[in-house]
């Protein structure tokens, strides 16, 4: 008898193993991330993810763009044996001129006309992904949250760390930091285009290239005007293209796509060509 009721203890502890191990991570998560919101330190596109414990493929997965494939919204997590399995939301961000930061699309929705809210609602929503994260076998809850902060940007952690380099400057200015780096030598600084400043002639633009739309914006219908940073070399070409003002919903990554093939007769001092920061404005519309 006493063999019978070890044996039954034994089974529903193994039963209810998989039971506590979920509760395990979806404390962990609600523990260090209350709102559920997880940012993906590698932004890989796709509705399936199979990562290791340090946050490295084990299945392919194409690359993506932080503000449409960098956060999710945590719907479900579970842990079975050494997987850890995320069910979540992709977050669309766009950038929220009035309050300065970066939001969930999801959030705006009010802003729309009602006619178009449940559409705009409906297209947020549908975009899932289910995140599996490999860990050692026999794993000790106590490394679940080391393996979260391995594969997600921890809670404290400045977004800058992490954020494409394109949107260095903006983080480092948001954050309080220092930019990473100044002007190098013999660069010169323009306000803009048009500007002068001393004996410096100003670039002259000579072949604008105009921005795509990006799927997800167009279905958003977000339009508005991305400031970027950018500096022309003595040839007249492109290099260091930084985002001063966002707007988010892949459009910014559409505008330093577009200003990366802009040709310029490059700026002269006493008559000789020298490269110049400049700032540019690129103008989404829609028609």
């Amino acid at each position: 008898m006493n063999r019978y009721r070890i044996y039954l203890i034994g089974l529903s502890i193994f039963l209810a193993a998989p039971c506590v191990l979920a509760g395990n991570l979806d404390n962990v998560i609600a523990s260090e991330y209350p709102n559920k919101i997880l940012t993906l330190r590698h932004f890989y596109a796709g509705d399936r993810l199979h990562l290791y414990g340090d946050g490295a493929l084990v299945d392919d997965a194409p690359a993506g763009i932080w503000t449409a494939d960098g956060q999710i919204e945590v719907r479900d997590a579970s842990q079975n044996g050494s997987v850890l399995t995320i069910k979540a939301r992709r977050i669309y961000l766009v950038y929220d001129s009035k309050r300065k930061e970066f939001v969930d699309a999801l959030t705006l929705i009010p802003a729309y006309p009602d006619k178009q809210q449940k559409d705009i609602e409906r297209t947020l929503k549908k975009r899932q992904v289910e995140i599996r994260i490999e860990m050692p076998p026999n794993p000790d809850p106590k490394e679940i949250p080391e393996t979260l902060h391995a594969v997600f940007l921890a809670p404290d952690e400045p977004m800058g760390n992490i954020a494409p380099p394109y949107y260095r400057d903006f983080f480092a200015t948001r954050e309080g930091r220092p930019k990473s780096q100044e002007l190098p030598a013999g660069v010169f600084r323009l306000a803009s285009i048009g500007s002068k400043s001393g004996d410096i002639t100003a670039p002259h633009l000579t072949t604008r290239t105009d921005p795509e739309y990006s799927e997800i914006a167009r279905q958003l219908k977000a339009q508005g005007t991305a400031v970027l940073s950018l500096v022309v070399d003595a040839s007249g070409s492109v290099r260091d293209v930084q985002v001063i003002q966002p707007l988010g919903a892949g459009l910014d990554e559409k505008a330093i796509a577009a200003v990366n093939q802009w040709k310029f007769d490059p700026a002269t001092k006493d008559g000789k060509p020298v490269p110049v920061a400049i700032s540019v404005e690129v103008d989404f519309r829609l028609k």
